[in-house]
């Protein structure tokens, strides 16, 4: 019987980004010596790796396997009970845990969520060696890019990365302009391995309403990506350019007000981790800030809006979730109310019955009688807001 590894679906699906080459140049589990180097010039073999690449599984049963184990000694990989690939030992080396987690964070305060959480998952021992991982959707995701590719004949290729907490009007006009300026656009919906507020399914579902609707089809993919947690820290930037290069990607699109896009002070000069990532040979393109103007009662550049920005109206995340937690519809100039409608019925599904009967009481009727879905209610409610004659 084999010796086994406990891994959870994180690490499978980061084991899995490498092997499918996702994050070329890096295409195995580094040794210490590589993961020492990498480390200390954030380069690896000539090109620009934030960090090492490493498999340091946490608990009890795995440090007392790690620490038997020897060269060429095969392991299994379960994740969830299931035999997901496995390991031949080539290396067995210890950690420094503050150290690698400073180094993905920027921070190792506690209070951080993904400092909190890698250093649960974390352990003090790394192994590497060749590996097999059972993980079909990347190579799935790489097949239709490429499907697409020859279809378009596509040459102007370019990647956009969102998470959709909620997707709203300014999403849309970063993905226009993209559209504008390419041949074929890749959507990557971040898709995380812990429970978020609006779940990857409802976040799926607006987008893909969104692009099924209003945009050309043949022009738009949308996929997920693996959210892991390497993804997590200030090198989010850096990793997302090149994960979208290996996809296929010639340009990356990202909005002013990207995560990744801290600035820093190196030889009494400010520069922004963009300035870091000139050996990746990869165009970014940065979009400026949008918001809602009152004076220009439209969404505007804030590089072109003359008025001033007590006038604007941004488009907080959080603040607009905020809505959704407390059950009110966000304003239209905000987010589109179809996709208003969808979020709101996915997260109060038991509202559905007193929805209906105040549905029944405040609508017109086409006069046909349709199963009654909690979007139209919403849908509905958002036409009244809207409705001027008496306002």
């Amino acid at each position: 019987m084999k010796d086994t590894l406990y891994i959870d679906k994180e690490a499978v699906a980061t084991l899995a980004m490498v092997k499918d080459g996702l994050l070329k140049p890096v295409v195995s589990l580094m040794n210490s010596k590589e993961a020492s180097e990498v480390d200390k010039s954030g380069i690896y073999n000539g090109c620009v790796f934030p960090f090492s690449f490493i498999l340091a599984p946490s608990g009890s049963k795995n440090l007392e396997i790690l620490e038997k184990s020897k060269k060429d000694d095969i392991l299994d990989l379960v994740c969830d009970g299931v035999v997901c690939g496995n390991i031949v030992v080539n290396e067995i080396f210890p950690i420094d845990k503050d150290k690698r987690i400073h180094k993905i964070y920027g921070t190792n305060n506690p209070e951080h969520p993904g400092v909190k959480d890698t250093y649960k998952r974390l352990g003090n021992l790394a192994i590497c060696g060749d590996y097999t991982i059972d993980f079909n959707s990347i190579k799935n995701n790489i097949d239709l890019i490429q499907q697409s590719i020859n279809t378009l004949k596509a040459k102007n290729i370019s990647a956009i990365m969102l998470s959709g907490k909620p997707f709203h009007r300014v999403h849309e006009r970063l993905i226009r302009t993209a559209l504008v300026k390419c041949d074929l656009l890749i959507i990557f919906i971040q898709k995380p391995y812990k429970n978020d507020k609006l779940s990857y399914k409802i976040r799926y579902k607006t987008i893909k309403y969104f692009c099924d609707n209003f945009l050309p089809k043949d022009r738009v993919l949308l996929l997920p990506l693996e959210n892991t947690y390497i993804f997590g820290g200030l090198n989010e930037l850096q990793l997302n350019a090149i994960v979208s290069k290996n996809y296929g990607a010639t340009k990356l699109i990202i909005g002013q007000n990207h995560a990744g896009l801290g600035a820093y002070w190196e030889n009494q000069k400010l520069l922004s981790i963009v300035n870091s990532m000139e050996k990746l040979n990869f165009e970014i393109d940065i979009m400026s800030e949008f918001v809602y103007c009152d004076k220009c009662t439209t969404l505007v550049s804030t590089n072109t809006c003359p008025h001033g920005r007590h006038h604007h109206v941004k488009y907080h995340n959080d603040s607009i979730m905020g809505l959704f937690e407390l059950g009110i519809i966000p304003p239209a100039i905000l987010m589109r109310k179809e996709i208003s409608s969808i979020i709101l019925s996915s997260l109060y599904p038991q509202r559905k019955q007193m929805l209906k009967k105040i549905h029944q009481n405040l609508s017109t009727s086409s006069g046909v009688i349709d199963e009654f879905k909690s979007e139209d209610f919403y849908d509905g409610l958002m036409s009244l807001y809207q409705t001027s004659s008496l306002t």
